[in-house]
This record gives C-alpha cells, sequence and structure tokens, in this order.
C-alpha cells in the first residue's frame, strides 16, 4: 500500500498523487482522478479493474514512447474506458482518434472520458480479422479480460470492425499510432494474410500480447511484422512496433 501511494507522488506530486491514490481506494461508486498534463479528469469504477487501466497509462506510461512525425490518425483497438485515447487526445490535440470498445459498460464510461475531445470517435465494437459478428467468450471474468469469438447461430453476438476498415473508413493514408489490446484476438489479427495490407501502412503499433489465453499470438506478430521494417522494443506490457521509412 506505502509503495503505491509513493508512486503516485513520485508521478503526479503530492497532493494530485495523495488524492487520487486516496480516491482509488474507494469499493464503491465512480470516482475521477486527475492526472498531470490531462485537462479533463478520467473517471474510473471504484473497486473494479478500471484503477489498473488509469495506472498502466498515466502512472507507468507505458503509451510514452516518441512517435514519428505529428500524428494525423491514431486507432484505440479494445479502448476499455478510453485511458489510452484520454493519453493520446491529449499528447497529440490535432490528431484523429477511433476508440473501438465492445462491452456495453466499459464503452459508455469511454464515451464519457474522451467527451471533452472532439477528434475522439467511438465505436461500440470488436476488433478482428474482418468484419463478423462475435460474442463474448468469458462474460463471468473482469470486463478488462473480455475475450472474443465468432458467434454461433443464435448466440446473443455484437459486430467486429477490421483495422483496414477502419482506416478505409477514415479516408487516411495512413495510421499513425496503432494500440491493440484484445485479448488474445491478435492471434486472428496477425495470422490473417490480409494484415500486410494496413501494416504496411500503420508508423507504429503498442500489442499487448495474450498468450496466456491461447498459443499463437506472439508467434502470429511475430511473423507479420518480420515481413514489413519494423524496429522492436519492449514498453511495459507492450511489444512497440515503429518504422521511420514511411512518408511523412
Amino acid at each position: 500500500m506505502a509503495s503505491r501511494l509513493l508512486r503516485y507522488i513520485r508521478r503526479f506530486g503530492p497532493w494530485t498523487g495523495t488524492q487520487d491514490y486516496l480516491r482509488t481506494r474507494r469499493r464503491t461508486g465512480e470516482v475521477a482522478l486527475r492526472a498531470p498534463g490531462v485537462s479533463h479528469p478520467v473517471r474510473v469504477r471504484a473497486g473494479s479493474s478500471d484503477r489498473r487501466a488509469f495506472e498502466q497509462v498515466f502512472l507507468d506510461r507505458e503509451y510514452d514512447f516518441p512517435v514519428p512525425g505529428r500524428p494525423r490518425f491514431i486507432v484505440d483497438a479494445g479502448a476499455n474506458i478510453g485511458c489510452a485515447s484520454v493519453w493520446f487526445a491529449s499528447r497529440f490535440p490535432s490528431a484523429n482518434i477511433v476508440a473501438v470498445e465492445p462491452d456495453p459498460g466499459n464503452h459508455a464510461l469511454l464515451d464519457r472520458n474522451v467527451a471533452p475531445w472532439g477528434r475522439v470517435r467511438t465505436v461500440q465494437a470488436a476488433v478482428w480479422s474482418r468484419a463478423a459478428s462475435l460474442t463474448i467468450d468469458n462474460p463471468g471474468d473482469e470486463p478488462w479480460a473480455y475475450r472474443v469469438r465468432e458467434a454461433r447461430p443464435g448466440e446473443a453476438a455484437f459486430p467486429a470492425v477490421s483495422i483496414g476498415g477502419l482506416l478505409a473508413e477514415a479516408g487516411e493514408e495512413f495510421i499513425d499510432v496503432l494500440k491493440l489490446d484484445v485479448e488474445g484476438a491478435e492471434r486472428e489479427i496477425f495470422a490473417d494474410p490480409g494484415c500486410d495490407t494496413w501494416l504496411s501502412r500503420t508508423r507504429l503499433l503498442f500489442v499487448e500480447l495474450h498468450d496466456r489465453f491461447g498459443d499463437g499470438c506472439g508467434a502470429a506478430l511475430e511473423s507479420a511484422a518480420a515481413r514489413h521494417p519494423f524496429r522492436r522494443f519492449e514498453l511495459g506490457e507492450n511489444v512497440v512496433l515503429v518504422r521511420y521509412d514511411l512518408p511523412a
């Protein structure tokens, strides 16, 4: 407990760090957390995994990596409650951001958290290798850990979108930043040969791998990335792939 408080104080300062830490200790309700450099509070559900999502982005700064050029288009795939979208919107205020999240509860809070940033569009859907109908495979788990699969006939389902489809819909030439945290769906996404179409037009990826949910996630990513001139780094729980050869 003391070490976590110290982390908040070191990152956010004595006053904001202590206040945020105390708010995260609550067990019920919704709390508003402040992060330095972010002009609006981030709302999280007390006593839930939302706290960890906030800490990964603003305390551990897992997306604090130099982005080539001046980003115009960012995709937050597996946006959860929108912490990464808020981070990117604060850091790159001129960029257009698409935040994709399938869970209704997560998506409702995502909408509220990104509302102050007019350049963030939310989509209630999952990200998959292609347009499809999916269902949540583990509804009893925490919302941040939901995994999806293609729905069987008669099952309750929700839509899935592809990364290439998001790029085409946006009318952009490149994805400047792609954050991908999709609880194992990255295996299907990167195993699809069609991923080369949008990988060849992506400058930087943050990918959280989930081989613990099923073998093949990391292997699919490495195989797909090897076909493109990415440089590979690791930052927190993310594999970071970045290329510098695309035109500005």
